[in-house]
Protein backbone atom coordinates (compact mmCIF):
# COMPACT_ATOMS: atom_id res chain seq x y z
CA UNK A 1 0.00 0.00 0.00
CA UNK A 2 1.31 3.47 -0.89
CA UNK A 3 2.26 6.02 1.82
CA UNK A 4 -0.68 8.20 0.73
CA UNK A 5 -3.12 5.32 1.12
CA UNK A 6 -1.68 4.48 4.53
CA UNK A 7 -2.06 8.09 5.60
CA UNK A 8 -5.70 8.06 4.48
CA UNK A 9 -6.33 4.93 6.53
CA UNK A 10 -4.66 6.49 9.57
CA UNK A 11 -6.89 9.56 9.32
CA UNK A 12 -10.02 7.48 8.90
CA UNK A 13 -9.10 5.29 11.85
CA UNK A 14 -7.84 8.03 14.15
CA UNK A 15 -9.18 7.56 17.71
CA UNK A 16 -11.93 9.90 18.76
CA UNK A 17 -15.47 10.05 20.08
CA UNK A 18 -16.98 8.76 16.83
CA UNK A 19 -17.40 5.11 15.96
CA UNK A 20 -14.93 3.23 13.79
CA UNK A 21 -14.97 4.46 10.19
CA UNK A 22 -13.38 2.44 7.40
CA UNK A 23 -12.98 3.05 3.65
CA UNK A 24 -13.69 -0.68 3.17
CA UNK A 25 -12.74 -4.02 4.66
CA UNK A 26 -11.89 -7.62 3.81
CA UNK A 27 -12.16 -10.53 6.20
CA UNK A 28 -11.34 -14.15 5.36
CA UNK A 29 -13.54 -16.68 7.14
CA UNK A 30 -12.71 -20.40 7.25
CA UNK A 31 -15.70 -22.67 7.89
CA UNK A 32 -16.74 -26.28 7.27
CA UNK A 33 -19.34 -27.28 4.73
CA UNK A 34 -21.44 -28.85 7.53
CA UNK A 35 -22.24 -25.40 8.95
CA UNK A 36 -25.95 -24.60 8.99
CA UNK A 37 -26.86 -23.15 5.58
CA UNK A 38 -28.58 -20.09 7.03
CA UNK A 39 -25.55 -19.34 9.21
CA UNK A 40 -23.33 -19.74 6.17
CA UNK A 41 -25.58 -17.45 4.18
CA UNK A 42 -25.36 -14.78 6.87
CA UNK A 43 -21.56 -14.76 6.48
CA UNK A 44 -21.59 -14.68 2.66
CA UNK A 45 -21.74 -10.93 2.10
CA UNK A 46 -19.63 -8.18 0.51
CA UNK A 47 -16.26 -7.80 2.20
CA UNK A 48 -16.14 -11.48 3.19
CA UNK A 49 -14.03 -14.19 1.54
CA UNK A 50 -15.17 -17.69 2.54
CA UNK A 51 -12.83 -20.69 2.74
CA UNK A 52 -14.90 -23.87 2.86
CA UNK A 53 -13.35 -27.04 4.28
CA UNK A 54 -15.06 -30.11 2.83
CA UNK A 55 -15.44 -33.83 3.31
CA UNK A 56 -16.36 -34.43 -0.32
CA UNK A 57 -16.26 -32.54 -3.61
CA UNK A 58 -20.00 -32.11 -3.96
CA UNK A 59 -21.62 -29.46 -1.78
CA UNK A 60 -25.12 -29.57 -0.40
CA UNK A 61 -27.38 -27.49 -2.63
CA UNK A 62 -28.42 -25.31 0.32
CA UNK A 63 -24.76 -24.43 0.95
CA UNK A 64 -23.82 -23.97 -2.70
CA UNK A 65 -26.69 -21.54 -3.29
CA UNK A 66 -25.44 -19.19 -0.58
CA UNK A 67 -21.74 -19.00 -1.39
CA UNK A 68 -21.82 -16.53 -4.26
CA UNK A 69 -23.06 -13.56 -2.23
CA UNK A 70 -19.68 -12.72 -0.66
CA UNK A 71 -16.60 -11.25 -2.31
CA UNK A 72 -15.45 -14.79 -3.12
CA UNK A 73 -15.72 -18.37 -1.89
CA UNK A 74 -12.99 -20.99 -2.16
CA UNK A 75 -14.12 -24.60 -1.83
CA UNK A 76 -11.66 -27.36 -0.92
CA UNK A 77 -11.63 -30.13 -3.55
CA UNK A 78 -9.56 -33.25 -4.17
CA UNK A 79 -9.41 -36.03 -6.80
CA UNK A 80 -11.20 -37.79 -8.40
CA UNK A 81 -12.42 -34.92 -10.56
CA UNK A 82 -16.06 -35.24 -11.67
CA UNK A 83 -18.23 -33.11 -13.92
CA UNK A 84 -20.81 -32.73 -11.15
CA UNK A 85 -18.27 -31.14 -8.83
CA UNK A 86 -17.03 -28.82 -11.57
CA UNK A 87 -20.52 -27.49 -12.26
CA UNK A 88 -20.79 -25.85 -8.83
CA UNK A 89 -17.93 -23.43 -9.57
CA UNK A 90 -19.45 -20.35 -11.15
CA UNK A 91 -18.92 -16.63 -10.78
CA UNK A 92 -17.28 -15.95 -7.43
CA UNK A 93 -17.04 -19.58 -6.28
CA UNK A 94 -13.65 -21.20 -6.98
CA UNK A 95 -11.90 -24.54 -6.31
CA UNK A 96 -9.15 -24.74 -3.69
CA UNK A 97 -6.61 -27.58 -4.16
CA UNK A 98 -3.40 -28.87 -2.59
CA UNK A 99 -0.31 -28.87 -4.80
CA UNK A 100 1.09 -31.97 -3.09
CA UNK A 101 0.91 -35.04 -5.38
CA UNK A 102 -1.48 -33.18 -7.70
CA UNK A 103 -1.57 -34.38 -11.31
CA UNK A 104 -1.25 -30.96 -12.91
CA UNK A 105 -2.17 -32.02 -16.46
CA UNK A 106 -5.23 -33.98 -15.32
CA UNK A 107 -6.40 -31.19 -13.05
CA UNK A 108 -6.02 -28.57 -15.76
CA UNK A 109 -8.29 -30.58 -18.06
CA UNK A 110 -10.97 -30.55 -15.35
CA UNK A 111 -10.51 -27.21 -13.64
CA UNK A 112 -12.74 -24.18 -14.02
CA UNK A 113 -11.14 -20.75 -13.94
CA UNK A 114 -9.87 -19.28 -10.71
CA UNK A 115 -8.13 -22.05 -8.77
CA UNK A 116 -6.50 -21.34 -5.40
CA UNK A 117 -3.48 -23.56 -4.72
CA UNK A 118 -2.33 -24.68 -1.26
CA UNK A 119 1.45 -25.06 -1.10
CA UNK A 120 3.50 -26.47 1.81
CA UNK A 121 7.19 -26.82 2.56
CA UNK A 122 10.19 -25.51 0.65
CA UNK A 123 9.45 -23.44 -2.44
CA UNK A 124 11.74 -25.03 -5.02
CA UNK A 125 12.00 -24.21 -8.71
CA UNK A 126 10.14 -27.45 -9.44
CA UNK A 127 7.25 -26.54 -7.16
CA UNK A 128 7.14 -23.04 -8.56
CA UNK A 129 6.86 -24.40 -12.10
CA UNK A 130 4.10 -26.83 -11.05
CA UNK A 131 2.08 -24.09 -9.37
CA UNK A 132 2.51 -21.62 -12.23
CA UNK A 133 1.45 -24.42 -14.59
CA UNK A 134 -1.93 -24.40 -12.85
CA UNK A 135 -2.44 -20.70 -13.74
CA UNK A 136 -3.74 -20.03 -10.22
CA UNK A 137 -5.94 -17.17 -9.12
CA UNK A 138 -4.12 -17.18 -5.78
CA UNK A 139 -1.65 -19.25 -3.74
CA UNK A 140 -1.45 -20.01 -0.02
CA UNK A 141 2.08 -21.03 1.03
CA UNK A 142 2.96 -22.54 4.40
CA UNK A 143 6.77 -22.78 4.63
CA UNK A 144 8.24 -25.17 7.20
CA UNK A 145 10.52 -22.56 8.73
CA UNK A 146 12.15 -19.28 7.73
CA UNK A 147 12.23 -19.08 3.91
CA UNK A 148 15.62 -18.63 2.27
CA UNK A 149 16.23 -15.49 0.14
CA UNK A 150 15.88 -17.52 -3.08
CA UNK A 151 12.49 -18.78 -1.89
CA UNK A 152 11.27 -15.22 -1.36
CA UNK A 153 12.47 -14.37 -4.88
CA UNK A 154 10.41 -17.28 -6.26
CA UNK A 155 7.44 -16.39 -4.07
CA UNK A 156 7.26 -12.91 -5.57
CA UNK A 157 6.34 -14.54 -8.92
CA UNK A 158 3.20 -16.16 -7.52
CA UNK A 159 -0.16 -14.37 -7.95
CA UNK A 160 -2.35 -13.45 -4.98
CA UNK A 161 0.14 -14.95 -2.53
CA UNK A 162 -0.58 -15.48 1.16
CA UNK A 163 2.34 -16.72 3.27
CA UNK A 164 1.40 -18.44 6.52
CA UNK A 165 4.66 -19.27 8.34
CA UNK A 166 4.91 -21.88 11.09
CA UNK A 167 7.37 -19.71 13.04
CA UNK A 168 7.82 -16.03 13.84
CA UNK A 169 9.93 -14.64 11.01
CA UNK A 170 13.07 -12.61 11.76
CA UNK A 171 13.10 -8.86 11.02
CA UNK A 172 14.54 -7.50 7.79
CA UNK A 173 17.33 -4.94 7.58
CA UNK A 174 15.70 -3.61 4.43
CA UNK A 175 12.39 -4.13 2.63
CA UNK A 176 12.21 -7.23 0.48
CA UNK A 177 11.74 -6.66 -3.22
CA UNK A 178 8.03 -6.74 -4.17
CA UNK A 179 7.08 -7.67 -0.59
CA UNK A 180 4.01 -5.42 -0.81
CA UNK A 181 2.49 -7.95 -3.26
CA UNK A 182 2.56 -10.67 -0.57
CA UNK A 183 0.09 -11.04 2.31
CA UNK A 184 1.81 -12.32 5.45
CA UNK A 185 -0.75 -14.16 7.57
CA UNK A 186 0.15 -14.12 11.24
CA UNK A 187 -1.66 -14.06 14.59
CA UNK A 188 -2.54 -10.47 15.45
CA UNK A 189 -0.25 -10.70 18.51
CA UNK A 190 2.76 -11.32 16.21
CA UNK A 191 2.05 -8.50 13.78
CA UNK A 192 4.70 -6.19 15.26
CA UNK A 193 7.45 -8.79 15.46
CA UNK A 194 7.13 -11.34 12.65
CA UNK A 195 9.03 -10.11 9.55
CA UNK A 196 9.25 -6.57 10.94
CA UNK A 197 10.59 -4.15 8.34
CA UNK A 198 10.21 -6.58 5.42
CA UNK A 199 7.34 -4.60 3.87
CA UNK A 200 4.70 -7.33 3.60
CA UNK A 201 1.00 -6.56 3.52
CA UNK A 202 -0.73 -8.15 6.52
CA UNK A 203 -3.52 -10.65 7.01
CA UNK A 204 -4.12 -10.86 10.75
CA UNK A 205 -5.57 -13.91 12.49
CA UNK A 206 -8.14 -12.87 15.09
CA UNK A 207 -10.55 -14.74 17.35
CA UNK A 208 -14.29 -14.78 16.62
CA UNK A 209 -15.04 -13.04 19.91
CA UNK A 210 -12.91 -9.96 19.14
CA UNK A 211 -14.69 -6.91 20.53
CA UNK A 212 -15.37 -3.67 18.66
CA UNK A 213 -12.82 -1.67 20.75
CA UNK A 214 -10.20 -4.38 20.19
CA UNK A 215 -10.97 -4.33 16.48
CA UNK A 216 -10.59 -0.57 16.33
CA UNK A 217 -7.24 -0.66 18.15
CA UNK A 218 -5.98 -3.38 15.83
CA UNK A 219 -6.90 -1.56 12.62
CA UNK A 220 -5.48 1.73 13.90
CA UNK A 221 -2.19 -0.04 14.62
CA UNK A 222 -2.21 -1.84 11.25
CA UNK A 223 -4.06 0.24 8.65
CA UNK A 224 -4.82 -1.66 5.48
CA UNK A 225 -4.57 -5.07 7.14
CA UNK A 226 -7.02 -7.80 6.18
CA UNK A 227 -8.45 -10.12 8.83
CA UNK A 228 -8.60 -13.91 9.02
CA UNK A 229 -10.81 -15.91 11.38
CA UNK A 230 -11.98 -19.50 11.73
CA UNK A 231 -15.52 -20.48 12.74
CA UNK A 232 -15.39 -24.02 14.12
CA UNK A 233 -18.93 -24.15 15.52
CA UNK A 234 -22.17 -22.17 15.80
CA UNK A 235 -20.86 -20.06 18.68
CA UNK A 236 -17.81 -19.07 16.62
CA UNK A 237 -20.03 -18.37 13.59
CA UNK A 238 -22.24 -16.07 15.66
CA UNK A 239 -19.13 -14.20 16.85
CA UNK A 240 -17.83 -13.86 13.29
CA UNK A 241 -21.21 -12.63 12.12
CA UNK A 242 -21.13 -9.94 14.81
CA UNK A 243 -17.59 -9.01 13.81
CA UNK A 244 -18.59 -8.70 10.15
CA UNK A 245 -21.54 -6.57 11.25
CA UNK A 246 -19.20 -4.14 13.05
CA UNK A 247 -16.95 -3.92 10.00
CA UNK A 248 -19.84 -3.44 7.57
CA UNK A 249 -21.41 -0.81 9.82
CA UNK A 250 -18.13 1.09 9.85
CA UNK A 251 -18.11 1.71 6.09
CA UNK A 252 -20.03 4.87 5.17
CA UNK A 253 -22.76 4.29 2.57
CA UNK A 254 -21.96 5.34 -0.97
CA UNK A 255 -23.92 8.51 -1.79
CA UNK A 256 -26.64 7.91 -4.38
CA UNK A 257 -25.99 9.58 -7.72
CA UNK A 258 -28.44 12.33 -8.46
CA UNK A 259 -30.23 12.23 -11.79
CA UNK A 260 -28.84 14.55 -14.45
CA UNK A 261 -31.16 17.45 -15.28
CA UNK A 262 -33.08 17.06 -18.51
CA UNK A 263 -31.87 19.50 -21.13
CA UNK A 264 -34.59 21.47 -22.86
Amino acid sequence: MSPAALAAWALLLAPGPEQLTLPGFRIHVQVHEDMDADRLGALARPGVVLWLLTSSNLLRRSAAERLGHGDAAHVQVRPPWTSGARAQFTGRVHPWVSEEELDVALYRRWAPAGTVVELAGALTEEKLARVLGLHPLAVRWRPDGVPAPEEWARAARLPGLEVHPTVVLPPCERRLKRAERIRLRVPAADAETSAAGCGFALRLEVRPSLSAPELQSLLIAHPGAELWVEAKDDADAAGVQALVGVLAGSVPPTPAKSASPVKR
